[in-house]
């Protein structure tokens, strides 16, 4: 799969993601709905957030290094899109349920930071073998 195919499914199920959400916003009343409202608003969401990441990411990373290694380049912005969107949608779950805090935050940062340096030391020993 070449980079322009990766991208262009890439934002289509990232406009799929975020049209889902949209929906939700729009037609769910938050008063009455259930915890899958919830849990679907929050899944359709947090995608959404990794795709735009994940996109933005390898663009960026296509284009201020072109010498390197595109699977590399694309791996990683995927990684780090899920780690971003994943700590997006922690905050914002901890935010509504009145629990979130600048220590949380610290904490959560710092978790999203300790994944990252684990798949980079991982990685790292996969090229040295």
């Amino acid at each position: 799969m070449t980079l322009r195919q990766y991208l262009v499914v890439l934002a289509l199920g990232t406009a799929m993601s975020i049209s889902s959400w949209c929906i939700i916003l729009i037609a769910i009343d938050p008063a009455t709905a259930g915890m899958l409202a919830y849990a679907v608003f929050y899944l359709t969401l947090g995608a959404g957030v990794a795709g735009l990441c994940t996109m933005s990411a390898t663009l960026f990373r296509s284009w201020k290094y072109p010498d390197r290694s595109i699977d590399h380049a694309v791996a990683r912005s995927l990684r780090q899109g899920i780690v971003l969107a994943a700590l997006f949608i922690t905050c914002l779950v901890l935010l509504s349920q009145s629990l979130f805090s600048f220590g949380t935050m610290v904490t959560l940062i710092a978790l999203a930071a300790l994944v990252e340096t684990l798949f980079l030391s991982i990685s790292a020993k996969r090229r040295e073998v």
